[in-house]
């Protein structure tokens, strides 16, 4: 009678190991085969390269009337020989500019492609219109060296019109002005090269650096 039992425990065993093997076989090697995994990646925005020649691009001029004034002041055993005024008035045109890398990376969502595009830039030296050029000298009371600190003036304009071209006042004013052209240049090349089209509802943003991006870009 216990040999019975002993024999039937075995037997289980033996019937749980093949049920389990079975199992093991079948997930293995049937029910996988009709399970099918797909991976999907969707994305919004499409990464373009726009290629150009290189060079320079234009994007800005400002022109402004500008004074120029160099004073000198002199005394001799603190009396005060007077001072020598200079003034040049004349219009200048400043030229701003971006380099062209041989590729601008952008991106496109939908209607909107955000571009950025290098530093604004001042072309130098600045031109400057000799024909509405304006100039006034005066000798202090005891002094007669007024054509030598006008010449001193004239000699001191370009590094002076260097400095102002590099102001913030106007390269804000170019950057403000150049962001339009830089938009038509990149909405003439989408139109030529993309399934773009002339519509208010395709933008073009430029972020220039240091700028974060246009919170409708983000």
């Amino acid at each position: 009678m216990q040999i019975n039992i002993r024999v039937s425990g075995v037997a289980l065993l033996m019937v749980a190991v093949a049920i389990a093997a079975g199992w093991f076989f079948y997930d293995r090697h049937f029910q996988k085969s009709s399970v099918k995994t797909e991976t999907t990646a969707e994305t919004s925005e499409v990464p373009v390269v726009m290629r150009t020649p290189g060079g320079l691009l234009e994007i800005a001029t400002v022109t402004a009337h500008e004074r120029f004034t160099r004073s000198d002041y002199r005394e001799f055993l603190g009396i005060d020989l007077g001072t020598t005024i200079s003034q040049i008035q004349v219009t200048v045109i400043y030229r701003y500019h971006i380099e062209m890398e041989k590729e601008w990376p952008m991106s496109i969502q939908g209607k909107t492609c955000v571009i950025r595009a290098g530093p604004v830039k001042p072309t130098l030296p600045v031109a400057f219109d000799t024909t509405t050029m304006r100039k006034y000298a005066a000798n202090g009371w005891a002094r007669f060296n007024k054509n030598q600190n006008l010449a001193s003036l004239e000699r001191a304009l370009t590094p002076e019109l260097q400095t102002r071209a590099q102001s913030n006042r106007y390269l804000q004013l170019a950057t403000d002005a150049g962001r339009k052209t830089v938009a038509e240049f990149v909405t003439n090349w989408l139109l030529k090269e993309q399934s773009w089209k002339r519509d208010p509802e395709y933008k073009v943003l430029v972020v220039f650096p240091g700028e974060p991006l246009p919170l409708s870009a983000r």
